[in-house]
């Protein structure tokens, strides 16, 4: 990643992208959150939609994605990002999991961004 990048403004350049979804949740996570990122580093980013379903199949799944990265078409071009997307369904069922990976993001990423309906789901 480039070393002149403001991580500050680009959190908030985020958040400012994927409002108008109504997002219940934005985080950062990996070493962008922890304040050590080095020059290969991509950011990591962590989004729950409002959307309040599974997805059946793949093509569901795709769907979610697309819509919050349509958002960010030219954020992701400019700056390497590790983007995953979940429903509010998959977000409950993600942290029930409890795996290493669930635990990084939801306990050690910089949560950006949270809706406020969206608190009492946390």
């Amino acid at each position: 990643m480039r070393k002149d990048i403001d991580i500050e403004k680009l959190k908030e350049e985020i958040v400012e992208r994927l409002k108008p979804l109504n997002p219940d949740k934005i985080i950062l996570f990996g070493s962008h959150a922890s304040g050590n990122p080095d020059e290969d580093s991509d950011i990591d980013l962590y989004i729950v939609t409002n959307d309040d379903f599974i997805p059946k199949n793949y093509n569901e799944k795709m769907e979610v994605y697309l819509k919050i990265a349509n958002y960010l078409q030219d954020f992701l071009q400019e700056y390497p990002t590790d983007l995953i997307t979940h429903t509010r369904k998959m977000h409950e069922q993600f942290k029930v999991v409890n795996s290493s990976f669930s635990r990084e993001i939801l306990q050690k990423g910089q949560l950006l961004y949270e809706r406020e309906h969206s608190k009492r789901l946390a």
